[in-house]
């Protein structure tokens, strides 16, 4: 019978065979050896940073692979990327949890440059978001910054994907699990180009394996922006997903709008295409809300203002969104104008 804790972790993005606890404490080579890939996600949608290697860490840096702690652990361990994340642009990537994740903590998040990576080489602590310097995603389902948790998604682990989206023309930083915005956890990321912000992620737990699916950087243009909006209308984004003008288009910000769970095994926890874009805006502000401090609301932001896009009323006399898509570009970039 499933523990409380195991129902409410969140299940795995694929069918591929994970290996057991078992499996990687008997195992002799390489952990990555034990997974096989059968959903595609391996060969990702290209890297643009990779992870940084460290002697002075206990980790290996195996490609993608981060193996945390190979033998035992005595403490806790933190790998960034090798380059930094600029300030003109907005940043995406993905990991996948390749082993069963336990013990004080497992994090995903940022940093600048003055975390000290060695710092909690011997004492286990949730690192990331410590202090003003780093912001962290626990396995725990909560986030971190100057020593605060605050609660903000399920529980995960093996087979899950996540992913980090940061917005540094905004300062926003965004999480998302098994590809579903988890919505914006914190509006105070450093937008100064002369703060060095790094991707980066901490564990304690032995030969936890985690590993680099996609990471692309974009500048952040008015297409961008436009495409963005878009996304919060799911119907509309799949229409466009049939005009070949716009495919090149998709594939660059493929991020933005990325494909639906694989797992066949955990269908019945799906919703409908873009069950975050087509929750009730009461829901999408409340979750918000609990995160940013309603002096920070920008109402010049377009995008946070894409709502008020105007409609039109049908025969009926309710009121609709354009039916055209040329009709909804149209008026959406006359907003934008």
């Amino acid at each position: 019978m499933l523990t409380t804790q195991q129902e409410a972790r969140c299940p795995g993005f694929c069918d591929c065979t994970f290996p057991s606890c078992t499996d990687v404490n008997d195992h002799n080579g390489p952990i990555t050896n034990l997974v096989k890939c059968i959903c595609g996600e391996d060969s990702g949608n290209g890297l643009q940073w990779k992870w940084h290697h460290s002697e002075e860490s206990d980790v290996q840096i195996d490609g993608r692979d981060i193996i945390f702690h190979p033998i035992y652990s005595q403490g806790t361990a933190i790998v960034r990327g090798d380059q930094l994340l600029e300030a003109d642009k907005v940043h995406f990537w993905e990991m996948r949890v390749i082993t069963a994740l336990a013990g004080t903590d497992v994090m995903f998040g940022i940093g600048t440059d003055g975390v000290n990576l060695e710092q909690f080489k011997f004492h286990f602590v949730s690192a990331l978001g410590t202090n003003a310097q780093s912001w962290g995603y626990s396995y725990n389902g909560r986030t971190q910054h100057c020593g605060e948790q605050l609660p903000y998604g399920q529980k995960f682990s093996q087979g899950c994907l996540v992913g980090i989206f940061l917005d540094r023309m905004r300062g926003h930083l965004e999480f998302y699990l098994n590809r579903r915005s988890l919505g914006v956890a914190y509006t105070n990321i450093p937008t100064n180009p002369n703060t060095k912000i790094y991707p980066m992620v901490c564990s304690t737990a032995a030969k936890s394996v985690i590993r680099l699916i996609n990471s692309t950087s974009q500048v952040a243009t008015l297409q961008l922006r436009a495409f963005q909006t878009l996304t919060k209308h799911p119907q509309r984004l799949e229409e466009l997903r049939n005009m070949p003008g716009l495919k090149g288009i998709l594939r660059s910000y493929w991020f933005l709008a990325p494909p639906v769970r694989y797992s066949r095994r955990s269908k019945e926890h799906e919703l409908d295409l873009g069950d975050e874009a087509v929750l009730s805006s009461s829901k999408r502000l409340g979750r918000k809300q609990k995160y940013k401090d309603p002096d920070d609301e920008d109402t010049d932001d377009l995008y946070a203002n894409a709502h008020k896009i105007p409609l039109r009323r049908n025969d009926s006399g309710d009121e609709e969104y354009t039916t055209s898509v040329h009709e909804f570009c149209d008026e959406f970039f006359h907003y934008l104008l």
